[in-house]
């Protein structure tokens, strides 16, 4: 569920074309001989202050344009009338001022939508700007506007710096830009920008279309394109290069390339290489150095760390560069730190001491920056301890009391709600939802109505993970949803004439002891959560304003352990139930995993695996900037609960259950 306006992190991919520049003041009216290059990099030229009104007459029409035309997400346009974009850019160095014209074609505007609740509901346009453009990393701002909402998402919250007026058109629409640096600009300097425009057409199609490549840029910085202020008759060369990524990976891998000026600090680009490992990147004509910045890389579902590369220093002429070597690239060895037996079976000082080194060498080779731990040994809870940093630029310290986002291990507690009441016989597990509560935005698929909390709970609801369609029978096969977990919930509030909060404090916190179990926006959790982080930066993502019983739930793995042992310990539901609750219904074995080949799967609600050690029942949460798990071997009474605030946390928590518990496996 996005708790923003802007969508789940994807993949970030560039592509190049070769090509050539070369420009002069944006006031000189020949600029025939500039090409444009598939590259997400463009040439601010200096200009006169405008005229903030959405008519773009003032600007010159032999300005470059510069295409917006990524479907990053949505349908892709029928054609050029359907939607299409492009902008020009320009600076002012005495207002310290950067300048926009973006130019739309779009046949269907949807300008206003009744239903506010979703941000791709209606037409909208996006700047992102990373101003200070560090190479380490620094923060960056999302300006949006849906309709007529504006917001600031990220380094700022406000539009204070930036101001944008729009111009409806016969075909489309024009939108000037005027943004207000605090940077000071100067020439031949870099920053990191992008402009997307988003089309919402009466049909219901929606598209996303991006300058740069990758989406969640306010997150990940290498996503935007790449700015460089220019003089009057800067010439323009192509470096061209290779990338070698076969020495750890059959099929090349999109690896990021840094060429930084040597003769300017403060101006250095970033490109991707394409799928053969090539590049092409127009630069002004001068001294260069070249690397592979070194960084955590996600390659087949794991994340790995590069090795750095020896920088390359070259000359860039009018008529060419000097030669670049191919630039091999390595990863480096992963922590070999999985003990052969789980820590957790001679649980010593020593093991402990063990713990946090494991931990450590975790948090610092994967770029993990806070985590929250606890392991449970005999019943309770035998550790506990915090480790790093609730926001990586800050640098606060993880304490007991830091609140991490638990994504869909809310799912496993709203179930135990589900379950509660159904030991009541308020709800029906087999009876159709859609007798308590009809979904008016399925009402078209008539196989909707046989959809019920069983189905929802072992995730055979027929509905995708988000998305208000059908995309199998109800009961037909495995299908991890989310949106059926909010359906499920809109159906307990009608039932119950409660508040979801207050149901869950009624049926779960209460009775069972349980503390810090946030599931919405306040003050109190402002004060203790944690930030997430997506490629080491924080996300700034936001608090969800109304519970959803999918993802929203925040919490600390202390505080969580008592949840966990109220199901080690069988409290709360009937016996039967609990067999029902911690029974494989349909088998989810996943590629994905490291577990051993033994059955997994969904039981109500939570999730089900066949070990060498008996069952064990787990919940894993990935709300992107955050990644968590929990599992308990219910012979063994022991388990582990793992919270980070990290899309690399992932790394910490898929290898939990063997370095507490089954140690490393035989063929590692």
């Amino acid at each position: 569920m996005n708790k923003l306006p802007f969508p789940y992190p994807f993949r970030l991919y560039f592509s190049t074309l070769m090509g050539c520049l070369f420009l002069s003041s944006c006031q000189n009216t020949k600029k025939d001989n500039i090409i444009i290059t598939e590259d997400a990099i463009a040439y601010a030229l200096p200009m006169n202050e405008i005229m903030l009104d959405g008519d773009l007459a003032e600007w010159p029409d032999d300005m470059p344009k510069y295409p917006i035309k990524n479907a990053e997400l949505g349908k892709t346009p029928k054609n050029e009338e359907d939607f299409q974009g492009d902008f020009k850019i320009g600076y002012n160095v005495e207002k310290n001022e950067i300048y926009i014209a973006m130019e739309i074609s779009d046949e269907s505007l949807v300008t206003e939508s009744a239903d506010r609740s979703f941000w791709d509901n209606q037409d909208g346009l996006e700047l992102y700007i990373n101003e200070k453009s560090l190479k380490s990393g620094s923060p960056v701002t999302q300006y949006s506007e849906y309709g007529d909402s504006r917001n600031a998402y990220g380094a700022r919250t406000t539009w204070d710096n930036v101001e944008m007026v729009k111009h409806v058109t016969e075909n489309g629409k024009t939108v000037e830009w005027k943004v207000k640096l605090e940077k000071k600009i100067e020439e031949g300097m870099s920053l990191g920008i992008d402009l997307v425009a988003i089309d919402k057409d009466s049909d219901e199609s929606f598209t996303w279309l991006s300058w740069g490549r990758g989406m969640q840029k306010v997150s990940n910085p290498d996503r935007l394109g790449n700015l460089i202020f220019v003089a009057n008759a800067t010439e323009i060369g192509l470096v061209k290069g290779k990338v070698d990524t076969s020495g750890f990976h059959s099929k090349p891998i999109p690896v990021s390339i840094r060429i930084n000026s040597l003769e300017n600090e403060k101006m250095w680009v970033q490109t991707v290489a394409d799928s053969l490992g090539n590049f092409s990147v127009p630069l002004p004509l001068g001294d260069y150095q070249l690397e592979v910045p070194t960084k955590v890389v996600e390659v087949d579902y794991r994340f790995n760390r590069m090795a750095p590369t020896e920088p390359i220093p070259f000359t860039l002429r009018k008529d060419g560069h000097d030669p670049l070597p191919t630039i091999k690239v390595k990863m480096l060895p992963e922590p070999d730190v999985i003990p052969v037996r789980g820590l957790l079976h001679d649980f010593d000082d020593d093991a402990k001491k063990q713990v946090d080194q494991i931990i450590a060498e975790y948090q610092e080779f994967y770029n993990i920056p806070g985590v929250s731990l606890a392991l449970i040994k005999d019943g309770q809870i035998a550790y506990h301890k915090t480790y790093g940093v609730k926001n990586s630029e800050t640098k606060e310290l993880v304490n007991e009391n830091t609140l991490f986002e638990a994504a869909s291990i809310t799912k496993p507690v709203f179930a135990f709600v589900v379950l509660r009441l159904a030991d009541r016989n308020l709800i029906g597990l087999d009876k159709p939802l859609h007798k308590y509560l009809p979904f008016e935005q399925l009402e078209k698929y008539q196989e909707y109505k046989k959809m019920t909390a069983r189905h929802v709970l072992i995730h055979r609801t027929g509905l995708p993970n988000w998305g208000i369609d059908m995309i199998a029978e109800p009961g037909e096969k495995y299908g991890y949803s989310g949106e059926g977990f909010e359906y499920l919930k809109r159906v307990v509030v009608e039932i119950t004439g409660k508040p979801i909060e207050q149901i869950l404090e009624e049926e779960l916190l209460e009775p069972n002891g349980l503390y810090h179990m946030e599931f919405s926006d306040s003050e109190a959790l402002r004060e203790v959560v944690s930030d997430g982080h997506f490629g080491g930066h924080p996300t700034n993502w936001g608090i969800p304003q109304e519970a959803g019983m999918a993802f929203s739930m925040h919490t600390e793995s202390k505080a969580f352990s008592k949840y966990a042992l109220t199901i080690l310990e069988r409290k709360g539901l009937k016996p039967n139930t609990y067999k029902e609750f911690l029974k494989i219904h349909t088998e989810s074995n996943s590629e994905f995993w490291n577990y051993q080949d033994k059955p997994e799967g969904a039981g109500l609600g939570i999730f089900i695996r066949k070990t060498d050690y008996g069952d064990t029942f787990f919940h894993g949460g990935n709300n992107g900037d955050f990644k968590c798990q929990f599992e308990i071997y219910d012979k063994l009474k022991m388990g582990y609960i793992i919270y980070t605030n990290s899309d690399t946390g992932s790394e910490l928590t898929m290898d939990g259950w063997q370095i507490f518990v089954e140690g490393k496996k035989k063929e590692d």
